[in-house]
């Protein structure tokens, strides 16, 4: 029979290697296709990497991985939900038959604002009402990049201007608006735009400011027509095992500074992008930023109105999730 105290020898040396096992450093990595040097990546990104490292304390990093090293806007979500990368930002538009329902935040003529809409859209999502669309992953964070506009080599001035224009749109939403307005859309991704304008594939890029700089846009482009045609929806998402395994400390560092909060931060981030993109752009000797006329915006009201009831009737529950949105966009608006 052993004695008590080889027990208790025992004991200790079974929690010493539990504390040790639990100790072990953890290191996640984030995927973002982004440029490096993007502000997703620099103002959003890395200063919340910053904020969950410090409040999961020592042992826990987050390295960024920006840029296609780990994956590209066309297969990042299929990277995370395989653990090449445990978190990712990525834009829904390559997705979008898999996630209809985010395709409420592309209506055109809803807002403007990219805090409104991340955070209308992160509370649709708390709602459950689009949640079974989430299964595969875990969501830390729900946004918007700014509203599309026409970036050209020719003024636009009216939609008869669009009429058979070749238009890179990086969304299925955006290229039905390009449709609605009687331009011919061709869908591809944010990283391929530059090219497609340079070589005369496309004679405009519809596309928010956030994207102009990052991806050298004002290069290929010289008018740049601000309409209020939805909002891109984007998001940060996180393998579930990887969730799942984290020790409780890890975990509630994520849990404190994701979900509605992250989303407000990086609708911020892109709003701030906005500003940056118009403001820089604008001060380019021969370049010219405009807006339609307000009966031009009227009419493009009129002629996009049919992209709201195909939402209402081609996704599950559209109603409901249109009705919550737009409550959404109210209370955010009023401070709530």
């Amino acid at each position: 029979m052993r004695h008590p105290i080889q027990f208790a020898l025992a004991a200790a040396l079974v929690a010493v290697a539990f504390d040790a096992k639990a100790a072990e450093p953890i290191s996640l990595k984030f995927a973002s296709p982004a440029p490096p040097m993007s502000q997703v990546n620099t103002w959003g990104i890395t200063p919340w990497i910053d904020e969950v490292q410090k409040a999961a304390g020592p042992g826990f990093e987050v390295k960024l991985f920006p840029g296609p090293a780990l994956g590209t806007f066309d297969n990042i979500y299929d990277r995370t939900i395989n653990g090449i990368a445990e978190l990712s930002f990525g834009v829904f538009g390559p997705y979008a038959g898999s996630f209809p329902g985010v395709d409420v935040a592309s209506l055109p003529f809803e807002t403007d604002s990219d805090v409104e809409a991340s955070v209308a859209l992160w509370r649709v999502f708390q709602q459950g009402l689009i949640a079974d669309e989430f299964t595969k992953v875990r969501p830390l964070a729900l946004f918007t990049f700014p509203a599309s506009g026409f970036h050209t080599k020719k003024e636009i001035k009216t939609a008869d201007d669009l009429k058979g224009l070749k238009v890179a749109a990086f969304s299925r939403t955006a290229a039905r608006e390009g449709e609605l307005l009687g331009a011919t859309p061709i869908t591809m991704n944010p990283a391929e735009g530059y090219q497609a304008m340079q070589r005369g594939l496309v004679q405009a890029i519809m596309v928010g400011w956030s994207a102009v700089l990052p991806f050298k846009m004002q290069e290929v482009t010289t008018y740049h027509l601000e309409a209020s045609l939805g909002q891109a929806p984007a998001f940060i998402f996180m393998n579930k095992d990887a969730y799942a395994k984290l020790p409780s400390g890890a975990k509630a560092a994520l849990d404190k500074l994701s979900y509605e909060s992250f989303s407000h931060r990086m609708g911020d981030v892109t709003d701030r992008q906005d500003n940056l993109g118009r403001t820089t752009v604008g001060k380019i000797p021969g370049h010219s930023v405009y807006k339609l006329s307000a009966a031009e915006a009227a009419n493009w009201k009129k002629l996009l109105a049919p992209m709201t009831d195909e939402f209402v009737k081609s996704v599950p529950n559209g109603a409901a999730v249109l009705a919550a949105y737009r409550k959404e966009l109210a209370d955010v608006r009023a401070g709530h």
